[in-house]
């Protein structure tokens, strides 16, 4: 009885399958060529490195800005070596004890500038344009300097 029964659904699925089915025609008022003409107003030109909308083109390329005009090698600037205070020579242990903390404060604002420096994102620039590249509306500090060196600006 059971292959009885399986042979009864294969042939009603059969029959049912090779039922013509009803065709849905496409309405006269069907356009599948164009669709419906949207006119935007003109982006606010007032936001700085806004360019008026063009054709979005693929890949987005971009490339670190460069400053020729620094060309110092250290992350923020070679000032610190410079702003150093200098230890005279007879000097006695109290004196030596302050020298000591003033070199000793400016090596830690030093290190926090570096730190600071170290948590900005690149300056970046799309080649195709040349604008900067503005995330979450910041653009980036860090640029290449003189040297193909990261820096701060």
């Amino acid at each position: 009885m059971k292959k009885f029964s399986t042979l009864l659904g294969s042939v009603c699925a059969l029959v049912v399958a090779n039922l013509p089915l009803p065709t849905l025609a496409i309405p006269s008022d069907f356009d599948y060529k164009s669709g419906k003409e949207e006119y935007y107003p003109l982006p606010d030109l007032s936001i700085p490195y806004r360019t008026l909308p063009r054709r979005f083109d693929f890949p987005i390329i971009t490339e670190v800005d460069v400053d020729d005009s620094i060309s110092t090698d250290s992350p923020i600037t070679d000032a610190f070596v410079n702003n150093l205070p200098p230890i005279p020579t007879g000097i006695t242990l109290d004196e030596l004890l302050r020298y000591r903390a003033e070199y000793t404060a400016s090596i830690e604002a030093w290190g926090e500038e570096v730190t600071e420096c170290l948590n900005k994102k690149p300056r970046l620039l799309r080649v195709s344009t040349g604008n900067p590249v503005i995330i979450n509306g910041v653009e980036g500090t860090i640029v290449l300097n003189a040297n193909n060196r990261a820096v701060c600006r």
